[in-house]
């Protein structure tokens, strides 16, 4: 089984990145939202991205952005560009980064929309993550075979992004249960209001020790 690349969104303290960086994750996730307690202003993502290493990929993660968050968000030298709610023509026009689409699922039938996301060359992946972003809740996972069903047909060679309520006590099912690219984790990893260094090591460690054990069963088998 391929390890699943790990994403810790959300972060809001420079600690914080040190923490992502111990543990050695491929994503960081900053949000660009004012409804969001992880909200950040550029000066304050200024000074968490100092703390980050160079090996981790920087994701803004926005709401329905418009050109001008999109044109700061390019300025202040992230990698990638996620993307919730609408993605504005002009948006997908201009960006220089690749974009994370993501997709709100409230029903099995809501994973339809990903059929109709559009597969545009800057769309990098896909997002698909529980009904409210950062709530901290999993989409029905059992109602929702066909997102590794018609992977190929939903995904189309973009990378695809678990995300929604995981934690370290449910990463491993996940994983089994959909096969992602990359797992995503916010508020599964978060105590006292803010990102929680051991917890996020055992979610790494989860991550790591499952595909490992997969690996090894399907070679004795």
């Amino acid at each position: 089984m391929k390890m699943p690349k790990i994403k810790i969104c959300g972060i809001t303290r420079p600690q914080e990145a040190e923490c992502l960086n111990e543990a050695g994750v491929e994503y960081a996730g900053f949000v660009f939202y004012g409804k969001s307690r992880r909200n950040l202003s550029f000066p304050k993502a200024r000074q968490i991205q100092e703390a980050l290493s160079s090996r981790i990929q920087k994701v803004a993660v926005t709401v329905s952005p418009d050109i001008c968050l999109y044109r700061q968000i390019a300025e202040a030298g992230f990698d990638i560009l996620q993307v919730h709610g609408r993605l504005e023509p002009e948006v997908l026009e201009a960006s220089e980064i690749p974009i994370w689409r993501a997709c709100n699922i409230d029903s099995p039938e809501r994973l339809e929309q990903l059929e109709g996301i559009g597969r545009h060359e800057k769309i990098a992946a896909y997002v698909v993550d529980a009904q409210m972003a950062g709530s901290g809740k999993t989409f029905n996972w059992k109602a929702s075979p066909a997102i590794l069903e018609k992977r190929e047909l939903y995904f189309q060679g973009k990378s695809f992004v678990l995300a929604g309520g995981l934690h370290s006590r449910n990463v491993e099912e996940g994983i089994r249960r959909f096969q992602p690219d990359i797992v995503d984790v916010s508020t599964g990893v978060e105590a006292d209001g803010g990102k929680d260094r051991q917890m996020i090591l055992d979610f790494v460690r989860k991550v790591r020790e499952h595909c490992g054990n997969m690996e090894q069963l399907q070679f004795l088998l």
